[in-house]
């Protein structure tokens, strides 16, 4: 079972907090290789995963050949706005394919969510250590 560290990042309500950060590689179907991807938040609240443009334009042609859609968190009024992509994502030796949202921004965390991503696995979050198994 993949084990991976919390980091510890800067808050603006504690100072300082540590995240549940994953390792990842995905699929990119414009290069047609994979691209790991170090610091991937493992949020079990999120319900798609979700890339910056940046790397939605390292993993496919055209962002906007996906699903339009807006997207919103915790604050209720904002919006982000962004394509839907089928993305094939890899965590250690397990392979699947993911609604991954390409976010029409460059100023946000990948994020790996929990539709056909994070609940297929069996994850556990200690405080130190997230583990993932493929269940």
């Amino acid at each position: 079972m993949p084990s991976f560290k919390y980091h510890e990042g800067k808050s603006s309500i504690f100072r300082t907090i540590k995240r549940p950060f994953i390792e990842i590689d995905v699929y990119s179907q414009r290069l047609q290789r994979w691209i790991p991807v170090k610091k991937v938040l493992a949020d079990t609240g999120a319900d798609i995963c979700l890339v910056p443009r940046f790397m939605g334009n390292l993993l496919v042609d055209d962002i906007t050949t996906g699903t339009y859609k807006r997207i919103r968190g915790v604050v209720p009024n904002t919006f982000l706005n962004g394509f839907i992509h089928a993305i094939k994502i890899r965590i250690a030796d397990k392979e699947f394919t993911a609604p991954v949202f390409i976010a029409d921004s460059e100023d946000v965390t990948p994020i790996l969510g929990r539709a056909k991503a994070l609940d297929l696995f069996k994850a556990c979050f200690d405080g130190n250590i997230t583990s993932i198994e493929k269940h």
